[in-house]
């Protein structure tokens, strides 16, 4: 893998994070909806830039089951931190049968 392709994986994941966290936060209070809604869909939507230049890198099906993958992840590990969001065990479960879908995608 090179740098370029973490790179860009790195800002998507932390694109995308920030669009589910902004989505979460505005939908808290109603003062918030709007914000939450343009500031979510800024990050979400410009972060498929880097998904196309992912696409550019790699087989678009292994650029999509990483990015993709790895941004719902690392969602739900975050929105789990900042929120204390409730993930039953079977759910941790479900998130390391994704990880290790991954991990089969890059071999």
């Amino acid at each position: 893998m090179t740098l370029r392709l973490c790179v860009y994986l790195a800002v998507f994941w932390t694109m995308q994070v920030a669009a589910q966290i902004l989505f979460k936060w505005g939908s808290m209070a109603r003062s918030r909806w709007l914000w939450g809604f343009f500031g979510g869909n800024l990050f979400g939507f410009s972060s498929i830039w880097l998904l196309m230049l992912l696409y550019r890198e790699v087989n678009p099906n292994i650029a999509l089951a990483i990015a993709s993958g790895g941004a719902f992840l690392i969602t739900q590990v975050i929105l789990f931190l900042t929120f204390k969001t409730n993930v039953s065990q079977m759910q941790w479960v479900g998130v390391m049968a994704m990880v290790a879908g991954m991990i089969v995608m890059l071999i």
